[in-house]
């Protein structure tokens, strides 16, 4: 486990500090063809430790490896038309390294476990990922700014693009940005099909608990082109909880979609604090089907300021309709189609 100071273990989630494939500090690194890298993860599920509230899930055995492919602040690293299977933790993890290209790979992990992370991005800058196909059953992607293991980095993920992917979290979510208490910023996101049939298609939060160390700063996101199937296909936190301090101060602001077609199963929540809104979304060209007989609101506003939706349409209503769909509590400024109606 302390093979080098960057190799932080998370023991709580049953695993040690041991990797298949790693390199710390390098340089020039490649990563490719077309076979396969097979991590054998069943191996590590304890079958005699059923898991209460998860049907077909089991505790990992303590021993279990942690993340397959773990490389830490390394530059120029190309990873090209590889399948990387059923990893035991997460499959591809990135720690503070610069210039990253993630090119054609298949990442296929067990549906039904947690902590099967595809790809994770963490405190990483110049990253390309694009024409990659990810089935997991934890985030099928995240981008992190948990810096406090590494030894060169500033605590910023920046300069990030994902494009041309096909993703499915099968028990989390799609994307997953946040966790860390540095800064993600200047991200591209497009031409993605994501699915989380049991969770949000793209999750960013600055603090996901009253007891998290860490609250993360997100600013300058862009997504268009987007087709989300999800229990929640958008879920954005300033924080999960209102009445209790951040551990660190922490925003997220100008955030910008475009070109969406949303399939809930629920609905949208975007969500700041009573201290701390939500600011500066802008939500173009949406398209949203819910479900036959869902008679709930689609999108719930909470603490927001600066918030337009515009070329909202509901499969099934009237486009002059559609702002019906849009339940605000505690926002300023929000323009639904043109109308302001907080």
């Amino acid at each position: 486990d302390d093979f080098c100071p960057q190799n932080d273990v998370f023991t709580s989630e049953h695993v040690t500090g041991a990797h298949l494939i790693t390199a710390i500090e390098q340089e020039n690194i490649t990563i490719e063809g077309h076979g396969k890298i097979e991590g054998e993860g069943h191996f590590w599920m304890n079958e005699s430790n059923p898991i209460p509230y998860a049907p077909d899930e089991y505790a990992p055995n303590d021993e279990r490896p942690g993340q397959m492919i773990f490389l830490c602040e390394c530059k120029n690293v190309h990873v090209t038309d590889v399948n990387i299977l059923n990893g035991p933790y997460w499959h591809l993890f990135f720690h503070g390294c610069e210039d990253v290209f993630v090119r054609g790979v298949t990442i296929r992990g067990d549906r039904p476990r947690w902590t099967n992370d595809g790809i994770d991005i963490d405190c990483c800058k110049r990253v390309t990922v694009e024409g990659c196909v990810i089935d997991v059953g934890d985030d099928a992607i995240t981008i992190r700014a948990y810096h406090k293991p590494l030894l060169h980095s500033d605590g910023v993920c920046e300069n990030v693009t994902i494009t041309n992917c096909v993703i499915r979290a099968d028990r989390d979510y799609g994307m997953r940005i946040g966790v860390g208490a540095g800064i993600i910023r200047n991200v591209a996101i497009s031409n993605m099909d994501i699915e989380a049939p049991n969770c949000g298609g793209i999750g960013m939060m600055g603090c996901w608990s009253p007891t998290s160390k860490y609250a993360t700063t997100v600013e300058n996101i862009l997504f268009s082109n987007l087709n989300i199937r999800a229990k929640n296909p958008l879920e954005i936190y300033v924080s999960c909880f209102d009445d209790s301090p951040l551990p660190n101060p922490c925003h997220i602001k100008d955030l910008s979609f475009s070109s969406l077609t949303l399939f809930p199963t629920e609905r949208c929540v975007l969500r700041g604090r009573p201290d701390n809104k939500l600011t500066g979304v802008t939500i173009d060209s949406v398209l949203v089907i819910p479900p036959e007989n869902h008679d709930g609101n689609l999108f719930t506003l909470r603490n927001c300021e600066d918030l337009a939706i515009n070329g909202l349409r509901v499969a099934g209503k009237k486009r002059s309709d559609a702002w019906k769909c849009v339940f605000t509590d505690k926002c300023d400024d929000i323009t639904i189609n043109g109308n302001e109606i907080s």
